[in-house]
């Protein structure tokens, strides 16, 4: 289930599909009839939730990740920002 849902996102998101969430919502539903048959609906939902919580986190890990990187190739900082109001 895991492995299916993340790849119907990603490609969801990559090819910028209209009213992406209806379609997976029908394809999770599919998976789960299919070919995880023991998982009931409400473990399903509980599992897209977690998943989900885990992919936001993993895209602020990756996004740390590229300025670390663009940071060491360039020896420029990514974050320019110079103004310290906020630190009121």
């Amino acid at each position: 289930m895991i492995l299916h849902f993340c790849c119907a996102v990603t490609i969801a998101k990559m090819n910028d599909m209209a009213d992406h969430n209806a379609i997976i919502e029908e394809m999770v539903e599919g998976i789960r009839r299919n070919r995880c048959r023991s998982l009931a609906p409400e473990d399903v939902a509980d599992l897209v939730d977690e998943i989900n919580e885990e992919m936001l986190a993993g895209g602020i890990m990756f996004k740390h990740l590229m300025e670390d990187t663009m940071w060491s190739m360039t020896g420029e900082r990514p974050n320019k920002n110079t103004n310290w109001s906020d630190m009121k």
